[in-house]
């Protein structure tokens, strides 16, 4: 598991993980104007990664691509519930790794809360996937809990002077909130 925190192969990971959610967007999304910003944005998540800048704009861009993959092979491709099951704690394991090594988090609490964390994104997945939103709707609030979840990480475990929970909690709640009474509730 060593190899996994290297610098070189981190990146190579997250550029992996990056491209397979740009180009699930552009196999799953019907619309151009969108599949162009992500497409935008994911160029710039590249730059991003190599250069190693902007964690916070990774773990949610990485959150959203890779939720609207899973949401996409789970719903059009029907693929077995114990596999995306496991895919996504996998994926956002990883993803959730990169976010404590830049946070700083050391020791054994980094294995319990990359598990916690893990847990929750694929309870909110599963939940979120008995409501007939649009999987678009769904990703954005996975990536809100993404959101939350690193003003944990930056405000709590890392303790950093410049960062409030309340706020992350605050933004990200809003944020749930807006998305879900904005949705279209149907099929």
């Amino acid at each position: 598991m060593a190899f996994l925190y290297h610098k070189f192969t981190r990146k190579a990971l997250l550029s992996l993980i990056l491209a397979l959610g740009v180009v699930s967007f552009w196999l799953l999304t019907p619309y151009l104007i969108s599949c162009l910003m992500v497409t935008i944005a994911g160029v710039l998540g590249i730059f991003f990664i190599w250069y190693e800048i902007a964690p916070i704009y990774l773990l949610i861009f990485l959150s959203f691509t890779s939720a609207y993959a899973f949401y996409g092979l789970f719903f059009q491709y029907n693929l077995p519930t114990i596999l995306i099951m496991i895919s996504i704690l996998v994926i956002f394991g990883y993803i959730f790794t990169y976010m404590e090594q830049r946070t700083g988090i050391l020791g054994n609490r980094r294995l319990i809360y990359l598990l916690l964390f893990s847990i929750i994104v694929l309870e909110v997945f599963l939940a979120l996937s008995y409501f007939l939103i649009n999987p678009l709707n769904q990703s954005l609030v996975i990536a809100a809990v993404c959101y939350i979840f690193s003003g944990f990480c930056f405000s709590v475990l890392a303790k950093q002077d410049d960062s409030d929970i309340r706020t992350y909690l605050g933004i990200g709640f809003s944020t749930i909130f807006v998305i879900l009474l904005s949705s279209s509730w149907s099929v």
